[in-house]
């Protein structure tokens, strides 16, 4: 697995978008460019000469600001100047430079508390820090960083629109009903492309939110089999590799780390085994350490409230992802192995790929350089929306934050603002930051930008004139920005697929009791034990569309969130992992029945399913390189129940308030050497009207009962039930509910 060093990047343009931002998207001019110095004309690079705005600091130009900057130098604070000997000649200078900005924006505060003589080997880590920022910052250092904030933070401050002169308008794209022709065409169409894609996870997050003590990718999606998301993921990739790739062709995965998760996500995979992909199959881009916090409109650096000799950092965001992509190579790798797609998916949303081969299909209808999965959105709700913005001959589609796009509609085409339309929803569908590119125009464009995103800021202010923070706040980039940097036809090529949230987003972020609050108000908790409920429900919306009868469950509350009970459906990705793919595994849809509240687990590749009455719990498996049908199949049994618990010692049951308690369980195994493990009979004979039934009753092994049957030759459970003779004589089982 190759672990890549990681780069920050800064656009060097004037454009927002995307991300949740104080109408800051683009870069403003110094506060006051008559006294602040260029900083590109001390290094030549200065290409505006006498036009330029800033001050040419040279011999035949002295100016008060570079006198003042020569005071400074000439005046470090006490605590610096006796320790410049202990740091490098760059590090010397870039002290000096941080002490010397102009007017009330130099970082002297940095220095000012430390002593004379004491811990010298803290303040050289403290040097050695800002060094590094220097180093990774590619917009002119620490220097540019801070000179960037100033300009953002300034906008930000007076209000100004980052969308002013742009005209709002609905994308192009698709919206999809589960289950309809139009959904299935378009997903079969995908279902082609699916074995030419890469894969990017990011991934950079810790659990500690959420009252889990490491990885989010860590956590199980569902109690049911503890599968975590990172498992999850992995077994979807492998199942669309082994179904769609070309003989040969490993479908890979990249994961973005940070400095917090980097050595725990290798430490997982490793210990267990890549969840089975080969480890080549894998590549780690480390994000960088972040940037410095900033407490004030000056961009002052803050400090470690504990340690005068440390800074505060914050992320800079997952646009970085666009960069690291393009400065390891990555995408570039992808290209020249055959890939066609590049998918971007984050760290706990357990119904990502039910969109997958839909999403494909679209981009390949429609030849979309990039796609946005999208949900519908209710007009003014608190989710950004993928719009189409004009401004002459310009246009660009990307995500607007709802708080900018129904002002903007207002003060453009619509009076009304931001309102439903015939269908009960926004004409401008919710962004769940899940993107599939076109890899030969992805690498193209990463060529010419280096995957650099635009930068924001959004300082949470604590006061009317807005000069006091509520916290420090930092520059960040988002990857769904993207589109600000197409240029010419590129920017006609990008739309949207769009499925009910129900189906395709689930995020887990919140800690319990911020979940209850955001529930309490009309909006999805995002906690995990929604997490859970939705994955199995988004299942059994599926399994409904395709023509199977599944029971909703009753509404539970667990610790204040309220969910439904069931069932829980489980479909390994072994056995099916989309709409299309549950078709074929379930011919006969109308002959499964699944109460409320019981607990389906399926896997296995050579399983399927032709009538099955379900009420309790199952495990039915299928062992690679095997074949079974499940035909006639009956279980009614105690099943599985959510248990609620107040309080416990293991986070991921303290997170949900509940667990998972088996009373009984039908297992049955189809082995690779033909045999049947568990209470499910093989001597179903052809033409016989029986139904065999498996009725597990207290923690005994279920009878089989059946009726009398003919002497005729054995049915083969190898075979789907077309595939043999006198199925018209068989019962098609259940009706479903």
């Amino acid at each position: 697995m190759g672990k890549k060093k990681s780069i920050q990047r800064k656009k060097k343009t004037n454009q927002g978008g995307g991300g949740k931002r104080n109408n800051s998207g683009a870069r403003s001019p110094p506060l006051d460019p008559t006294t602040t110095v260029c900083k590109f004309y001390a290094k030549g690079e200065c290409k505006n000469g006498d036009n330029c705005k800033f001050v040419h600091s040279d011999a035949a130009n002295t100016t008060a600001s570079t006198t003042a900057a020569a005071a400074a130098i000439a005046a470090l604070p006490p605590g610096l100047e006796s320790s410049m000997s202990l740091f490098t000649p760059t590090q010397q200078k870039l002290a000096e430079q941080l002490c010397s900005l102009p007017g009330t924006t130099h970082q002297r505060h940095l220095f000012d508390k430390w002593s004379s003589t004491a811990d010298a080997d803290k303040k050289k880590q403290l040097m050695s820090k800002l060094e590094l920022i220097d180093q990774s910052y590619p917009d002119g250092g620490l220097i540019g960083y801070l000179s960037n904030a100033i300009n953002l933070l300034e906008k930000s401050r007076r209000g100004e629109n980052p969308l002013e002169g742009w005209i709002p308008s609905v994308p192009k794209g698709e919206a999809f009903t589960v289950g309809t022709d139009a959904f299935l065409n378009t997903e079969q169409l995908g279902l082609k492309e699916v074995g030419k894609c890469g894969f990017v996870l990011v991934a950079g997050g810790l659990g500690e939110r959420l009252g889990y003590g490491d990885i989010k990718i860590g956590l199980p999606t569902e109690l049911s089999t503890g599968t975590s998301y990172i498992q999850f993921y992995i077994e979807t990739i492998l199942a669309f590799q082994s179904r769609y790739a070309e003989p040969g062709k490993k479908l890979p995965l990249c994961i973005m780390t940070s400095g917090d998760t980097n050595d725990k996500t290798v430490a997982l995979l490793s210990a267990n085994n890549y969840f089975g992909m080969e480890k080549d199959q894998i590549t780690i881009v480390q994000q960088g350490q972040g940037v410095p916090a900033l407490y004030d409109n000056d961009a002052h650096i803050a400090l470690d409230s504990d340690d005068p000799y440390d800074i505060q950092m914050k992320p800079h965001g997952h646009g970085d992802i666009h960069a690291l992509l393009h400065s390891n190579g990555v995408a570039k790798a992808w290209k020249s192995q055959g890939m066609k797609w590049t998918v971007f998916f984050q760290d706990t949303n357990g119904l990502a790929f039910h969109t997958l081969a839909l999403s494909l299909g679209v981009s390949s209808k429609m030849g979309l350089i990039m796609n946005s999965i999208t949900c519908p959105r209710k007009a003014k709700q608190a989710i950004g929306a993928i719009t189409k913005l004009t401004k002459g001959n310009e246009q660009k589609t990307m995500n607007v934050e709802y708080n900018q796009l129904d002002p903007l509609l207002r003060a453009t085409v619509s009076p009304e603002g931001d309102v439903n339309d015939e269908t009960g929803f926004s004409p401008y569908p919710g962004n769940i930051n899940q993107l599939v590119f076109n890899l030969d125009s992805y690498v193209s464009i990463l060529e010419r930008t280096k995957g650099v995103m635009p930068e924001f800021v959004n300082p949470k202010y604590a006061d009317a004139k807005k000069t006091i923070f509520k916290k420090p706040t930092r520059l960040e980039c988002m990857m769904q920005d993207f589109p600000t940097v197409l240029q010419g036809a590129e920017t006609e090529k990008v739309g949207f697929t769009s499925l009910a949230s129900e189906l395709c987003f689930s995020p887990v972020k919140n800690a319990t009791a911020d979940g209850v609050a955001l529930q309490q108000k009309g909006t999805h908790p995002g906690v995990a034990a929604t997490g859970e409920a939705d994955q199995s429900s988004a299942v059994c919306r599926i399994l409904r569309s395709i023509g199977c009868q599944v029971e909703e469950g009753s509404k539970v509350t667990f610790n204040g969130i309220e969910v439904n009970s069931g069932p829980d459906c489980v479909l390994k990705p072994s056995f099916g992992a989309c709409a299309t793919e549950f078709k074929k595994k379930f011919p006969n849809p109308e002959a499964v029945k699944i109460s409320g509240r019981s607990s389906l687990v399926l896997s296995g590749q050579g399983l399927t399913i032709e009538s099955l009455e379900l009420d309790g719990a199952a495990v039915i498996e299928c062992e690679e390189g095997a074949t079974g049908i499940i035909r006639n199949l009956t279980v009614k049994n105690k099943g599985w129940v959510k248990n609620p618990v107040g309080s416990s010692d293991i986070e991921i049951i303290r997170m949900r308030g509940y667990d998972m308690l088996r009373h009984e369980t039908e297992k049955i195994v189809f082995k690779k050497d033909g045999s049947i493990e568990g209470n499910y009979s093989n001597s179903v004979k052809s033409g016989s009207k029986a139904a065999p039934a498996v009725v597990a009753e207290k923690s005994k092994p279920a009878p089989v009962a059946q009726k009398p049957v003919s002497k005729s030759v054995p049915a083969d459970l190898t075979k789907s039930a077309s595939e043999e003779q006198g199925d018209d004589q068989f019962c098609n089982g259940c009706t479903i509910m």
